[in-house]
């Protein structure tokens, strides 16, 4: 068996995977200052069989959950004290993976399609249609998943030292050994090495999964 072949399948029986999220499992967040709405929002995602809180305010909201985990967020775009827009930059600012779903009024579009562009999942306008908040919802799921994972991943890839990282974008380029040896200028030992680090620290069993982490990276 060659050196590459050795380090393709190194696994160290890695542990700590990060488990696999869910859709169903994920929570819905309903945010709306008007109880009427926070109600009605809530009947209807319920229904579906989807978890969900209730929130009279973003600002509340803020404080109590800890918006660094994978969820998606159903919130009135104006309300007193933060409105939809401002929770987005909160989230946005932070690095949260949570996935909005803004509710909007008469003449509040642009305001929403600003959202969108700070990375809102979807906008709804009042009054809602179920087909249309159940298709915002399973785009949001996905794309909270997809955030977390990519977050995730993220974290990982900072704590290779600068070398595995250098060795971890050669493996990107589809390089060998031998040939990461000679462009980084070290031995293949060496390679060999920061390749089990690599593999170790990024938990991925094979190569394959390892670029397809590091291609997440870069989406």
């Amino acid at each position: 068996m060659t050196s590459d072949q050795v380090a393709s399948t190194h696994s160290d029986n890695v542990s700590n995977k990060v488990p696999e999220i869910l859709p169903e499992q994920l929570m819905i967040h309903i945010i709306d200052d008007e109880e009427s709405v926070r109600t009605s929002c809530d009947f209807l995602i319920s229904s579906l069989g989807m978890p969900t809180r209730v929130w009279s305010s973003a600002t509340v909201f803020l404080q109590q959950v800890d918006i660094h985990r994978p969820a998606v967020i159903v919130s009135d775009l104006m309300m007193p004290e933060m409105s939809g827009q401002s929770l987005q930059a909160n989230l946005d600012k932070c690095g949260s993976p949570m996935a909005l779903i803004a509710l909007t009024g008469n003449g509040e579009i642009a305001d929403a399609v600003n959202m969108l562009k700070q990375g809102a999942a979807d906008y709804l306008e009042k009054p809602i249609k179920s087909s249309r908040l159940q298709e915002a919802i399973a785009y949001a799921q996905q794309l909270t998943i997809k955030r977390a994972k990519r977050y995730e991943i993220r974290h990982l890839y900072m704590q290779l030292t600068d070398k595995e990282k250098l060795v971890a974008n050669e493996l990107l380029g589809g390089n060998l050994n031998k040939n990461i040896a000679d462009h980084l200028d070290i031995s293949v030992r060496t390679v060999e090495v920061h390749r089990s680090q690599v593999m170790k620290k990024m938990q991925s069993q094979h190569v394959s999964e390892l670029i397809q982490k590091l291609v997440m990276l870069e989406s």
